[in-house]
C-alpha cells in the first residue's frame, strides 16, 4: 500500500497510527521506523539494584516507573504484550533483545508478546556473547557457545528465525582473534543454516567494532549489522564525528543507534548507579538539566529530537516498560518542537555540550571487569579461596 513500509499487514495494524509514523531505508531491512524498541527494560535492566557496577544495560533508559518482570508471571506477560503490540500496531518495526537482559528474561517475554502478531509485521534483533551477572562466568565468545546461544534464544522467543544475531560487547573477549575465529564462523553457519538472517555486532568502543568489520572482510564474513549506543547524542556524537557512520554506509551495514538519553544521563534525574560515565560528564548532564527546568523544558524531549533530526541515521533505540514513556515517545516522531524548546535545544548544544566536547567512557567500564576478573583468578590460583 502507498506510503507504507513493506512491515505493514492490513487488518492487523493500525493503518491510521502507522501512516503518522517517520520511516527510513535501512540497508538489508528496508523501511524501518524512526524509534525501535528496546527490550532491555523487559528484562528489568533498569529497575532499583539490579546493576553490577559494570554498567549491565546498552539500549535506553527507563522511566522512573518501570517495574521488575518477574518469570512466568501472567500479569508480567500481559504488560510486556501490551507495550510491544502498542508499539507495533503504532508502525514500530524493529525490536532488539538479548540473552544478557534478565538472563533469558526479556527473550521469554518477547516471546509471549509476539504470540499472535504475524512475523511480517516485525524485524528482531537479539545479541550472544553476554550472559551471565558473575564476572567470572559473563562472557562467552567460543564457537560452541556461540552456535548453542542463538538456538536457545530462538526457543525463547517462540521463533524459527532472528533478523540479526549481534555480538554482544565483543570488547571484553581477550583478543579479537576469537570474535573473527569463533564467534563470527558460528553465526556465519547459522545464517547458511537460515536461523539467523545477518550477522551483527555491538559495542561501546566504535574502534573496537571497526577494526572487527574490517577483519571480518579478511576472513570472508560479512558484518551485516552494527548497533552503537550513547555516541550519537547531546553529549556525545562520535558516531558522526569519528567517521564511523560513514564506514558503515560505505561498507553497507545497517547502523542502529541506541540510547539517545545515554542510559540515564540526559533525564531530569540522577543517572543509575552504576552508570559508567566521568564524574565530570555528569555534572555537565545536571547542567543541562538544570537550564531545562528553568526554561520548562523535558530534557529527555529535546534528547529525542536531537537524535531524530539526523536524517542519515535510520533508526534510534528506546527502552522502556512505562505505556505513558513510550507513547510519549512515539508522539515526538510526529510532534514538532516549540519556538521556546527550539530556543532551549540551541541553548544546550551552544552553552553547555559543544564547549565540553565529546563525552564518552570509554575503558571505564573495561578496565573494571579486567580488575575483578583479574583479582578473582589471582585469589582462586594462588590462595585458594572462593573466587570473588
Amino acid at each position: 500500500m502507498s506510503g507504507l513500509p513493506e512491515s505493514f499487514v492490513p487488518g492487523w495494524h493500525d493503518e491510521a497510527e502507522v501512516r503518522k509514523m517517520k520511516f527510513r531505508t535501512l540497508p538489508h531491512y528496508g523501511q524501518v521506523s524512526v524509534i525501535s524498541f528496546g527490550a532491555s527494560g523487559l528484562g528489568g535492566m533498569f529497575t532499583a539494584g539490579q546493576g553490577t557496577g559494570l554498567a549491565d544495560a546498552k539500549a535506553g533508559a527507563a522511566d522512573e516507573k518501570d517495574v521488575w518482570f518477574a518469570e512466568d508471571a501472567e500479569a508480567d506477560k500481559q504488560a510486556a504484550k501490551d507495550i510491544v503490540q502498542m508499539c507495533l500496531k503504532a508502525g514500530v518495526n524493529i525490536i532488539d533483545t538479548s540473552h544478557w537482559y534478565g538472563q533469558g528474561r526479556s527473550e521469554r517475554l518477547l516471546g509471549h508478546a509476539l504470540k499472535g502478531v504475524p512475523r511480517q509485521a516485525f524485524y528482531i534483533n537479539s545479541k550472544i556473547g553476554r550472559y551471565d551477572k558473575d564476572p567470572m562466568h559473563m562472557f562467552d565468545f567460543t564457537y560452541e557457545k556461540t552456535y548453542q546461544a542463538v538456538l536457545d534464544s530462538l526457543t525463547r522467543l517462540q521463533l524459527e528465525c532472528i533478523d540479526s544475531m549481534q555480538v554482544h560487547d565483543p570488547e571484553f573477549a581477550p583478543s579479537v582473534d576469537i570474535i573473527v575465529t569463533q564467534t563470527l564462523p558460528a553465526l556465519q553457519k547459522l545464517k547458511e543454516e537460515g536461523k539467523i538472517k545477518y550477522v551483527g555486532i555491538t559495542g561501546y568502543p566504535l574502534e573496537t567494532q571497526r577494526e572487527i568489520i574490517e577483519r571480518s572482510i579478511a576472513a570472508g564474513i560479512a558484518v551485516d549489522t552494527s548497533l552503537s549506543y550513547c555516541h550519537y547524542a547531546l553529549n556525545d556524537t562520535s558516531l558522526v564525528a569519528s567517521g564511523f557512520l560513514d564506514f558503515c554506509t560505505a561498507r553497507d551495514i545497517a547502523l542502529i543507534n541506541a540510547s539517545p538519553i545515554s542510559m540515564g544521563l540526559l533525564m531530569d534525574r540522577d543517572p543509575p548507579s552504576w552508570h559508567p560515565a566521568t564524574p565530570a560528564t555528569k555534572t555537565l548532564c545536571k547542567q543541562a538539566a538544570a537550564l531545562c527546568r528553568e526554561e520548562g523544558a523535558d530534557l529527555a524531549k529535546l534528547a529525542l529530537h536531537f537524535c531524530l533530526r539526523e536524517e542519515r541515521i535510520a533508526t534510534t533505540l528506546i527502552s522502556s516498560t512505562s505505556l505513558a514513556r513510550m507513547r510519549s515517545n512515539l508522539d515526538a516522531v510526529q510532534q514538532s518542537l516549540s519556538d521556546k524548546e527550539e530556543a532551549t535545544l540551541a541553548r544546550l548544544q551552544s552553552e553547555v555540550f559543544g564547549p565540553a566536547g565529546q563525552q564518552s567512557w570509554e575503558g571505564v567500564e573495561l578496565a573494571a571487569y579486567w580488575q575483578v576478573v583479574g583479582k578473582a583468578m589471582m585469589t582462586e590460583r594462588l590462595y585458594n579461596r572462593p573466587k570473588l
